[in-house]
């Protein structure tokens, strides 16, 4: 009995550890990927204060364009689109993106802005896909006007210290984010990567160029957009969620004649909702990974080998020797006789 109890708790020890081989390496990695049907929270990005262009219209009726000074709320939503999704490969989501900046003193709009965004579940690299799209301007969004690259939303699962590729939509395309160094925020563990524009010409809609140069440098015949940028981000390395964001931007008119004008100048974070909200969804996240990933097979690794182990003791206990040896007998001599 004791055999046959052995030899199963031996054979139950090598399924425990077979199987904390499959979910640490087979099954936990290959769910590493963003679910079809996740929600992203809304997402918030604010400063107290900035110098921005707004157009307005005066009591008389008549169009003005002027540089304003005051707090600024950006927030950016996200629709999945199922449908859309459904008609592609199953490895990729598809999200219609709504973007819209607000006064804080006023609520006034300021600007807004619409997309169609196919991503990849695991890598989280937008790819290419036909019906996507990007507007600035209250007109439908035209599918293909755009070919979106690198990140924009989601990092992998597994984010690395190296440099990726992240989207810039003033000069709509992807530039370098260098990974410089681990960091706590947001009461996680994180990569801070950061992405620096240097100053160049941005591109612009030539109504709206003329629009300000008629307004904010009379007498120009034409002129550029100087533009510059530094982004933040702390990314959750598990997940790839991005659970902290800072984006520093600068845009002046240049004129051919007169003095440059600063056009927009903010330096934008998340919102407190905004840092609970994805905070939150990361950790939680993050917790099942390595619940899943790590703790549960390193528990049935070591459960494996404490019964392959007593499986064995207790195999071997149970056999006793057959046949011992038996002492040779020893016979006294026999006395010799006196004669």
């Amino acid at each position: 009995m004791r055999r046959i109890t052995g030899t199963a708790l031996f054979g139950l020890g090598i399924l425990c550890l077979l199987f904390a081989m499959a979910l640490a390496w087979v099954i936990v990695p290959s769910q590493r990927k963003v679910p079809l049907d996740l929600v992203p929270p809304d997402v918030v990005v604010e400063t107290a204060n900035a110098s921005f262009v707004q157009a307005k219209t005066l009591p008389n009726g008549t169009p003005q364009v002027v540089v304003e000074n005051a707090g600024l709320r950006s927030t950016t939503g996200i629709k999945p689109d199922f449908a859309a999704a459904a008609g592609l490969d199953g490895e990729t989501l598809v999200w219609n993106v709504y973007h819209s900046t607000r006064r804080i003193d006023t609520d006034e709009m300021i600007n807004s802005a619409e997309s169609r965004v196919a991503l990849d579940r695991t890598t989280g690299e937008a790819v290419p896909w036909e019906g996507q799209c990007h507007v600035e301007e209250p007109v439908p969004c035209t599918p293909g006007n755009v070919s979106f690259s690198g990140h924009l939303y989601l990092f992998p699962f597994g984010t690395e210290k190296t440099t990726y590729q992240y989207w810039d939509s003033t000069l709509g395309k992807a530039l370098p984010l260098e990974y410089q160094a681990e960091e706590d925020y947001n009461d996680l563990p994180t990569y801070r990567f950061q992405q620096v524009v240097p100053e160049q010409p941005a591109p612009m809609n030539p109504d709206s160029l003329g629009a300000l140069l008629a307004f904010l440098a009379p007498g120009a015949s034409d002129g550029t957009i100087s533009y510059r940028a530094t982004r933040t981000l702390w990314i959750e390395p598990q997940t790839g969620a991005i659970v902290g964001y800072r984006e520093q931007q600068h845009r002046e008119l240049v004129p051919n004649l007169g003095e440059r004008v600063v056009i927009f100048d903010a330096d934008l974070q998340y919102d407190q909702a905004t840092l609970d909200a994805v905070g939150k969804q990361a950790s939680d996240g993050r917790s099942q990974l390595l619940l899943l990933g790590v703790y549960v097979p390193i528990g049935l690794a070591f459960l494996g080998l404490v019964l392959i182990a007593v499986g064995l003791l207790l195999a071997r206990g149970g056999s006793s020797p057959r046949g011992g040896h038996r002492a040779a007998d020893v016979t006294k001599p026999l006395p010799t006789p006196v004669s």
